[in-house]
């Protein structure tokens, strides 16, 4: 209670000092009682008027404030959040990849074809360097791009001087387009980067720079096919033009066969750096063997490693390099003319379009080979012609001739035998006489061999076993093989009846069996092996005789069907045994064909088609 008096009075107090004394002491006390209570119930209505009076201030002065500037500031908020929400849009819905970076090359904003393309989780690329999506290799030289970028900031496209790529998540690389645009804003500059993916353009690109070079390779092709130069030459310059392709990725390695004599084998007809073993081993590949010889038997691309199980025949061929290869057939209709052989790297990937791109290859070169051998088919059918007309005059004249000349040769022969019964042995005449018989059968046969190779034939076609024949024939002969020190050597399967004239077909062998003796005069061995083999869809029986002898060499192989040519010293030979063989087994449908090296021997093939063509009585030639 007096506290609260004491806080409801006023005191008063007032001191006078003289000197150092306290003359005199003034208090006045005054009771505010009643005062304060006037005011308490004063202060009540005074304060509710206050804060009403301060809300209406405020409502006034915050619909004033709101009307000067809230207004227009949430208007501006409201267009900014606008012009976020449609550049957001714009960014989604953007085709490229669009990166928005600041100056210092930190990733703040990125579209969902960024996270496609790049792999990303776009939490995962914000605050991350831009950098990231490039190549570790490009990423130091890159900084400095974006620094001299920032210098003079404009929009413009990258790499206008190289090819820019980005990389993955996972790491694969690809090749970009790149454009920047400088954006400024209040917090500073910041650059928009659209990132397109452009493997599918290069491809094209690629695809249409690789048919341009394989058509100016054909073009090339063609203008070589047109200079005056014999086949081989010509096959060895479109094989340099063929290795040369930009492009095509092939080594600088690579082969073309050609199948001749329709005798079911590739031989070699030109070659760029491919070793000594594989020139020596692969110079001629029958069909069906090996992966050149599959190729032209199946008449289909065959791509396979060195290693592959159809390469069993050359197993060590590729151990010191590693590659593949690319064997191409050369087609023309239902013929096989040969196989382009290249050789690729070991991990090159088969490529349809490089198949597309050599079947075109092929087939130019089918047109140019089949262009080549019509040329040489008419100059032979010239040649042929002019031979056809000299051995009808030949055949004439021997008609004309024969009475002329053999009934006196007959006489001459008769009575030089005859004297030679009555000349006393080891006298000079009995010489002169053997001398005069030797040389007049001599003359009697080689008549016999021009009459039979110029006349027309009659076949007496009946059906007879071939194996049956060969025997009959070897017979003769076994004796005369053994005292020259010949082994014969029979390695045949069991042969079909065919339809042929047995006479002729006995002369056919005659005569091999008389060159083989001829070919080994101190020694060696004679071989005979048969086979079924399949040539250009026909089947043929065929009879192959091996002699281990003098071989020949190139430039006697050219010659050895052509009439009175003989590689045997004079007087033992007319030259006419080989010419009526051939003849002989064209006759008959077939053929025969020669594989000889110079000091090694020689190979005779005779074809025999297992079905003819014409019924027997029709066989006249």
């Amino acid at each position: 209670q007096r506290e609260k008096e004491v806080s409801s009075s006023l005191n008063l107090t007032h001191r006078i000092h003289y000197a150092e004394r306290e003359l005199l002491l003034l208090e006045m006390t005054k009771d505010l009682s009643p005062a304060q209570k006037s005011m308490i119930k004063l202060s009540i209505p005074l304060i509710v008027s206050s804060v009403f009076l301060t809300v209406i201030i405020g409502i006034l002065l915050w619909n004033a404030m709101r009307k000067l500037a809230l207004i227009p500031m949430e208007r501006e908020i409201s267009i900014r959040e606008q012009a976020e929400r449609k550049f957001r849009l714009l960014l989604e819905s953007a085709p490229d990849a669009l990166i928005y970076a600041d100056k210092d090359g930190k990733i703040m904003m990125v579209n969902a074809q960024t996270e496609l393309l790049f792999g990303y989780n776009r939490n995962e690329l914000v605050g991350k360097d831009i950098e990231t999506l490039m190549p570790l290799r490009f990423r130091d030289k890159h900084k400095e791009f974006r620094e001299k970028f920032i210098l003079g900031p404009a929009a413009r496209p990258m790499g206008l001087h190289h090819e820019l790529f980005g990389v993955t998540k996972k790491g694969r690389e690809f090749p970009s387009d790149i454009s920047l645009s400088p954006i400024e804003t209040e917090e500073g500059l910041y650059i928009l980067s659209a990132v397109r993916d452009i493997s599918n353009r290069k491809l094209a690109e690629e695809k249409i720079k690789r048919n341009y070079h394989f058509q100016a390779a054909i073009s090339s092709i063609l203008s070589k096919s047109l200079t005056p130069a014999d086949l081989d030459n010509q096959l060895k310059s479109i094989l340099d033009t063929i290795l040369s392709i930009p492009g095509l990725s092939i080594e600088s390695m690579g082969c073309i066969y050609l199948a001749e004599n329709h005798a079911g084998s590739l031989t070699m007809k030109a070659q760029r750096g491919l070793p000594d073993t594989i020139k020596s081993e692969c110079r001629n590949i029958p069909f069906s063997h090996c992966l050149c010889g599959q190729a032209a038997e199946s008449r289909r691309i065959i791509f396979a490693a060195c290693d592959d199980t159809r390469h069993i025949e050359h197993a060590d061929y590729g151990k010191d390099f590693p590659h593949s290869h690319y064997c191409v057939p050369i087609v023309s209709g239902d013929k096989t003319l040969g196989v382009i052989n290249l050789v690729v790297k070991k991990d090159h990937k088969q490529s349809k379009d490089e198949e597309e791109l050599l079947t075109s290859v092929a087939n130019t070169l089918a047109g140019i080979i089949e262009h080549n051998r019509t040329d040489i088919e008419r100059q032979r059918l010239q040649t042929q012609l002019a031979q056809v007309e000299k051995l009808s005059a030949l055949g004439r004249f021997t008609a004309n001739v024969a009475h002329e000349i053999r009934t006196p040769l007959t006489l001459i022969g008769g009575f030089a035998r005859r004297l030679d019964r009555h000349i006393p042995d080891g006298t000079k005449d009995k010489e002169y006489s053997d001398i005069i018989i030797n040389e007049v059968g001599r003359l009697e046969n080689i008549l016999k061999n021009v009459l039979t190779y110029s006349r027309e034939s009659s076949l007496n076609m009946e059906k007879h076993n071939l194996g049956e024949i060969i025997t009959l024939s070897l017979k003769p002969y076994q004796e005369k093989f053994r005292t020259q020190s010949i082994r014969t050597v029979l390695k045949c399967s069991e042969f079909p009846d065919l339809i042929l004239d047995r006479d002729q077909i006995i002369e056919v062998l005659n005569n091999i069996l008389s060159n083989a003796f001829d070919a080994m005069p101190d020694g060696g061995s004679f071989t005979v092996t048969n086979e079924i083999r399949t040539v250009h869809g026909r089947e043929y029986v065929v009879v192959h005789f091996t002699d281990t002898g003098l071989g020949m060499g190139e430039e006697q192989i050219q010659m050895i069907f052509e009439p009175f040519y003989s590689t045997k010293i004079i007087g033992h030979g007319t030259g006419l045994g080989l010419p009526i063989s051939k003849k002989i087994m064209e006759d008959h449908g077939g053929f025969i064909t020669v594989n000889t090296e110079l000091n090694k021997g020689s190979t005779f093939s005779l074809y025999f088609p297992l079905q003819m063509d014409r019924t027997p009585s029709q066989q006249k030639t």
